[in-house]
């Protein structure tokens, strides 16, 4: 607390005018009377510091402004759910402030304070004392006084260090209360003081700024002597005041009865004391038995401003330190030396798990770069992985398994007997020659090499023989494995999902879902419940939506490349985009339904017993809008879905263990989205189909027929292509199109890089429906359609 708000006035105030030769600092009387309320949190922007709104009540705050303050000290201890108490995490109490000295302090208030100088010198000096630490508060100003004595009233005066040095002596004649109260009244209401006319130029003046007048009574409230009216006019004196407090509200009077408790009150002055507490009453004010009752600094303030804040106390977090959502205890305790006086403890939830809160810790977008960094990285090893060292070390066991020396006649090698001669180039095999027995059709290991690493009768009479693995070049795709595209689109979502939550999990207040609470709640969006009912489910739940609506937008999207076929680049995007819309949605309104579950149940944390719900209806929506319409069965995909939850529930509880730590896990969250999205495309890529056979459906003038193209791109004596045509040199001749136009060679059907590819030799090809130019060349998906003359070819992958 700043120390020149240490004024001595309020102990005084407060003590004097309650007996203050009855209380000390340590006595059971305050023991039993101290007390803390912690109110209300706020935190700073930046979350570096926050202060507490805390209530001390007029007992403890005197025992602050005490003698003996220095031993009265405040600890103050954080703790996360569950009493776990980190030391290096708790808060620093920087300072703490009375604010009901400073507001005091800051009031714009006339006061003007009726001294009765007839009582005897104690209550005299009691009287001073009070205007002497008061003036050390107000401006010289604001604080005026005017005393009863000799029968009449003083004009009002400055209380500046003149008067109260000499004006303060005792006047032995009477005292007509009523009257000096009455006509200090008129002064206030027509401006006619001295104190008033001295003003008329400053800021009082100035409706903006005015001052709020207020009159301090003090007297022993003798108005009677020997149950006669001491003043002549008293009746009509009373008649007045009661007239004047009736329209003047906004002047409030408090009144010090400073009468002895031993002395005998006569009827009269019991009447007169009832009456100076209704027009107290009346004013605003307040009417105080100085030796029996308080002055509390409540009585004044709520004059000015109803809702008030008691006392701040401003705490420092210290660098670095997470919140996330997690329901802290923080505890205040008073102690007078190392007895514990007084405690109180507030329950607040800040940040969330999947928007923590990091004090002095990285910006958004320094987060987001970092996650980039990390996911470009993964996606490295990943392709690192899947294409140079799975296959580099598959094709090693290959070699030590099915690669050996020839060694003579009746060789046999794993139980096989091996042939004199290749298959593949039927020279015979001499002693020392490199050799592969991967199937019953031995070759030798370069003509294994040359025919594309297999055997020549794979795909139609031999099921085996095949390992391929270019080691001439490694980056062939063909060399990796057939997850490798499906992974990296997987771990691409999910790097991009992350990226967009994160730069967009803070806003929160338009949520559907806060909207929700709302509703099933009963609670309105302006009311002061809300704040603490977001708080509570927003570290679990709120944000579930938003992650589904990630998770199923850009998983579909990056899917959807591995499975749609469009025919032209347009129709192809669209289609995509539109896969990407439904399965967003549909994954925001299966996690949006999850959270409604639990929010209706009551449960404000994750659980497995409602986890679940969401990941496996998530799972279904995007894997229907991936495969929908494709050469990837349904059902076979939904079951893929299905066992994709492991992955999602297990990315979610991965990461889970450690919210209570102080590390940033936002890059966790990264991993998390990266290893869900990559378990779930494995999942639907386990159903593609992955057969190496392709055929070309013909239908139109001639009967429907599927032609099996892989057994003329894979025989060893073609050269990888298939020529359609009228000639007799094609390999597919169209005879049974006599009349329409077509070319001797119209095109040709290649294998490029182990993907199909229709080359127009001649003009005359329909493919999607526009006429194909020649020499142009068009890659083949399953489902394709091309059609020269009358005839329709459709390319269809399939197992047999």
């Amino acid at each position: 607390m700043n120390r020149h708000y240490i004024i001595p006035f309020l102990l005084l105030l407060i003590i004097t005018l309650s007996g203050c030769e009855q209380l000390k600092p340590y006595s059971k009387t305050y023991k039993e009377n101290l007390n803390i309320n912690i109110t209300k949190i706020e935190f700073e922007p930046d979350y570096k510091r926050f202060k507490l709104n805390v209530e001390l009540n007029d007992t403890l705050t005197a025992l602050l402004l005490s003698t003996n303050a220095d031993s009265i000290h405040f600890k103050t201890e954080e703790f996360l759910k569950g009493n776990i108490y980190n030391p290096n995490t708790q808060p620093q109490l920087e300072s703490y402030e009375n604010l009901k000295l400073k507001e005091i302090a800051q009031l714009k208030m006339d006061a003007l304070f009726l001294i009765d100088l007839t009582l005897d010198s104690t209550a005299i000096n009691q009287q001073y004392r009070i205007i002497k630490d008061l003036k050390n508060l107000f401006a010289l100003d604001h604080l005026h006084v005017a005393f009863m004595k000799d029968g009449g009233i003083t004009p009002t005066m400055i209380a500046s260090e003149y008067v109260l040095n000499n004006y303060f002596k005792h006047g032995p004649k009477g005292k007509y209360l009523y009257r000096a109260i009455s006509s200090k009244i008129d002064e206030f209401k027509k401006d006619s003081s001295e104190y008033v006319g001295n003003g008329k130029d400053s800021t009082h003046t100035n409706k903006a700024t005015s001052a709020q007048k207020i009159m301090f009574v003090f007297s022993d409230g003798k108005v009677y002597s020997h149950n006669k009216p001491i003043d002549p006019k008293h009746f009509e004196l009373q008649y007045q005041l009661t007239q004047k407090i009736d329209t003047t509200q906004a002047f409030p009077i408090f009144y010090f009865n400073l009468q002895e408790q031993t002395e005998q009150i006569d009827q009269g002055n019991e009447d007169a004391q009832d009456f100076l507490k209704a027009i107290c009453q009346k004013s605003g004010g307040k009417y105080i038995n100085a030796f029996s009752q308080k002055l509390s600094l409540n009585d004044i303030l709520h004059l000015f401003k109803d809702n008030y804040i008691d006392n701040v106390f401003t705490y420092v977090n210290p660098d670095y330190k997470i919140y996330r959502g997690i329901e802290r205890k923080l505890q205040i305790a008073c102690y007078s030396g190392d007895s514990l006086i007084a405690s109180d403890y507030i329950y607040y939830n800040v940040g969330s798990i999947y928007n923590p809160v990091i004090v002095n810790g990285s910006t958004t977008l320094q987060v987001i770069l970092q996650g980039c960094f990390i996911g470009v990285i993964t996606l490295l090893i990943l392709y690192l992985i899947f294409q140079f060292i799975v296959p580099g070390i598959s094709y090693w066991l290959f070699k030590k398994k099915y690669v050996t020396h020839y060694n003579g006649k009746n060789m046999s090698y794993n139980g096989m007997l091996i042939e004199q001669s290749c298959y593949f180039c039927k020279a015979p095999f001499v002693e020392g020659d490199e050799i592969v027995v991967k199937c019953k059709h031995v070759l030798h290991k370069s003509c294994w090499d040359e025919n594309e690493y297999q055997c020549p009768e794979y795909g139609r009479h031999c099921k085996q023989g095949r390992h391929y693995y270019n080691s001439k070049n490694l980056f062939d795709t063909r060399n990796a494995s057939f997850y490798l595209s499906w992974i990296i689109a997987g771990a691409f979502a999910g790097l991009i999902a992350w990226i967009n939550f994160t730069a967009n999990v803070h806003h929160s207040e338009n949520l559907l879902l806060v909207k929700f609470i709302y509703l099933i709640l009963g609670v309105e969006p302006n009311s002061s419940s809300i704040t603490s009912l977001i708080e509570e489910y927003e570290s679990n739940l709120l944000f579930l939506p938003f992650y589904g609506l990630n998770i199923g937008f850009f998983l579909t999207f990056s899917l959807s490349f591995l499975t749609s076929h469009g025919r032209w680049l347009w129709k192809r995007t669209l289609q995509i985009v539109i896969r990407s819309i439904i399965g967003g949605f549909l994954s925001y309104l299966s996690f949006f339904l999850g959270c409604v579950i639990s929010i209706t149940l009551n449960f404000k944390d994750n659980s497995f017993i409602i986890e679940w719900i969401p990941w496996m209806l998530s799972g279904l929506c995007i894997a229907t809008a991936v495969t929908y319409g494709t050469d990837i069965k349904l059902k076979k995909a939904l079951i893929g879905a299905v066992i994709s939850i492991v992955f999602g529930l297990g990315s979610m509880y991965m990461w889970s263990s450690s919210f209570n730590s102080q590390i940033d896990t936002r890059e966790y969250l990264l991993l998390s989205y990266m290893i869900y999205c990559i378990g779930f495309a494995i999942s639907v890529a386990a159903t593609s189909p992955k057969s190496e056979r392709y055929f070309l459906r013909v239908e139109g003038p001639i009967k429907e027929t599927d032609i099996a193209l892989y057994k003329w791109i894979k025989s060893p004596d073609r050269s990888k292509r298939v020529v359609i045509g009228k000639s007799v040199n094609c390999d597919l001749q169209m005879t049974w199109d006599i009349t329409s136009p077509i070319a001797p060679e119209q095109a040709e059907i290649k294998m490029i890089n182990g993907y199909l590819y229709l080359t127009a030799l001649e003009e005359g090809i329909l493919f999607n429906n526009k006429l194909l130019k020649t020499n142009t060349r068009k890659k083949l998906y399953h489902g394709t359609k091309f059609i020269i003359g009358k005839t329709i070819f459709t390319y269809l992958e399939k197992d047999l």
